[in-house]
């Protein structure tokens, strides 16, 4: 199942995943999942512009260039992190059984 020694806190594997997603994966000895879910959530983030965004309309007040892609890459990195987050304390909780 990918979960080794001992049993994981599903409350840290989940608030891991929150700070960074994929940390909570790594928490739970899932290697190669949490790079996926690293991965996944940088290259969203890169190619549609949500952090470069929220930084520029934190600077200036100006909302980004390009709202539409702006709304639309924060909502698929928001899914990435809330899935991130389930799977860690679902894989967490599996492990206490």
């Amino acid at each position: 199942m990918g979960t080794e020694g001992a049993s994981k806190n599903p409350w840290i594997a989940g608030i891991l995943s929150g700070i960074l997603p994929g940390l909570g994966q790594f928490y739970n000895r899932q290697r190669l999942k949490g790079v996926g879910f690293l991965l996944g959530t940088l290259v969203v983030d890169g190619v549609l512009g949500v952090t470069g965004g929220m930084i520029k309309f934190f600077q200036s007040g100006a909302p980004p260039e390009n709202t539409g892609q702006f709304l639309f890459g924060s909502l698929i990195v928001l899914a990435l992190v809330i899935w991130s987050i389930t799977d860690a304390a679902r894989t967490a909780k599996r492990s206490q059984m």
